[in-house]
């Protein structure tokens, strides 16, 4: 990474362009998008497994549980983009963030009490905080920007968010495995059921005891929900570079052309 940097300072067309981090709300815009990035694809790919290794649903189940906060994301994608030219961009992150923050907390409290529709709520909430970012900031992101230059910015954006997805999956997918493996050796010894992931599978459900496999059911759900709980830092990390996107807003192409033919009637009447 710090060569592939180095390279693009001297790089004639180089992938990431510096000069362009110099525009706040790109640099903004773009630095939000890593941490939202980080946080959402730890629901993606977590709340499948607690759903499998909690309440013990099958690969197939686990997978639909995200349906309904894919759709609350979809829905505040589409609503984000709405009110881009009613208010700043800023504005409408500041509400999501405050969202998914709030979203994030609430799936930082679930255990293997928490009822289907409850989780389904909180991935509702957590969706629909997340999904403003997946429209707002790629507009906000090419707003100062011409037409020879906003592939290049959209595409630096989706680079840095597909990193922040990256980088966060790996940190907190290592901090959850070290959490569980840590809580299985206390109580069972170290090296007792081998690769974890195993214990997800309906076969070796079965042949754990049940008062063994409740307190495992009980380390995994601790471990899922504690990493959520840290996942608020990006989410926080998040809401303070959104503080510093300033104060622009989309300006629809009806009222561009309109400008300018306003300033010309008024200045030819004024003659």
């Amino acid at each position: 990474m710090a060569v592939f940097l180095l390279v693009e300072t001297k790089a004639q067309e180089p992938i990431i362009s510096y000069s362009m981090f110099r525009q706040r709300l790109f640099a903004a815009s773009t630095i939000t998008s890593l941490f939202n990035g980080a946080g959402f694809i730890t629901f993606s790919m977590y709340i499948p497994i607690y759903v499998q290794g909690v309440t013990g649903g099958s690969a197939t189940n686990s997978g639909l549980i995200l349906l309904p906060m894919m759709l609350s994301s979809v829905v505040a994608s589409q609503v984000g983009g709405t009110f881009t030219a009613k208010t700043s961009y800023r504005n409408i992150m500041i509400f999501s963030a405050i969202v998914f923050i709030l979203g994030t907390f609430l799936l930082g409290t679930i255990t293997p009490d928490t009822s289907k529709w409850l989780l389904n709520v909180y991935m509702i909430v957590a969706g629909f905080g997340g999904g403003f970012s997946f429209s707002v900031l790629g507009m906000a992101g090419i707003h100062h920007f011409d037409m020879r230059q906003r592939g290049s910015a959209n595409s630096t954006l989706a680079f840095v968010r597909s990193l922040g997805m990256t980088v966060g999956l790996t940190v907190f997918g290592i901090l959850q495995r070290n959490l569980l493996t840590g809580k299985l050796s206390s109580a069972f010894g170290s090296g007792t059921f081998g690769n974890t992931r195993e214990l997800l599978t309906p076969e070796k459900r079965a042949a754990i005891p049940k008062e063994t496999m409740d307190k495992i059911v009980d380390f995994l759900s601790s471990s899922i929900s504690t990493m959520f709980l840290w996942a608020l830092i990006p989410a926080g990390l998040s809401f303070v570079t959104i503080l510093f996107m300033g104060n622009a807003r989309m300006i629809p192409a009806q009222d561009q052309q309109e400008g300018p033919d306003k300033a010309k009637a008024e200045w030819s009447s004024g003659h």
